[in-house]
């Protein structure tokens, strides 16, 4: 069965009590204008939510995050990923960056994502290079213009 990527922003009923990576975040704050949350579809389930915000620049924590996020931010953000069947979180982060590459949504793809092995291998994984370690975060890109 064929994956579709929704925007759920407006549906918080679908993904607002299950981020196992940022469940310190709530509604408010991933619903801000420039920030969003995709849902990945396999036929009327959701597999997988990713959220994401739209930056000025490549932040460092989750308060850069916070105040680079404007709705005309070149960088998009994804800073939680998480999925209920396996192969669904890759499925997503493929589907994301396509969409920002297909749309123009942003000039880059770069995580936010927690300092562990498991989001380390995951990226790698996925295609993704890591770009910076910080205190708390590090930060993979993926590519998004075609060579």
């Amino acid at each position: 069965m064929k994956y579709e990527l929704d925007t759920v922003t407006e549906r918080p009923e679908l993904w607002c009590n299950e981020d196992p990576v940022r469940p310190e975040l709530g509604t408010d704050f991933k619903t801000k204008p420039g920030r969003g949350v995709f849902g990945l579809r396999k036929g009327e389930t959701y597999v997988a939510f990713l959220c994401y915000a739209l930056t000025t620049g490549v932040p460092k924590s989750v308060t850069q995050l916070d105040f680079m996020t404007t709705k005309d931010g070149s960088v998009a953000v994804p800073y939680t990923v998480w999925s209920h069947e396996r192969g669904a979180g890759k499925q997503i982060i493929r589907k994301v960056v396509e969409k920002v590459r297909d749309t123009g949504m942003a000039k880059r793809v770069v995580t936010l994502s927690p300092l562990t092995e498991m989001a380390r291998k995951f990226h790698l994984r996925n295609g993704a290079n890591e770009l910076q370690v910080n205190e708390d975060t590090v930060n993979f890109e993926y590519q998004v213009k075609t060579t």
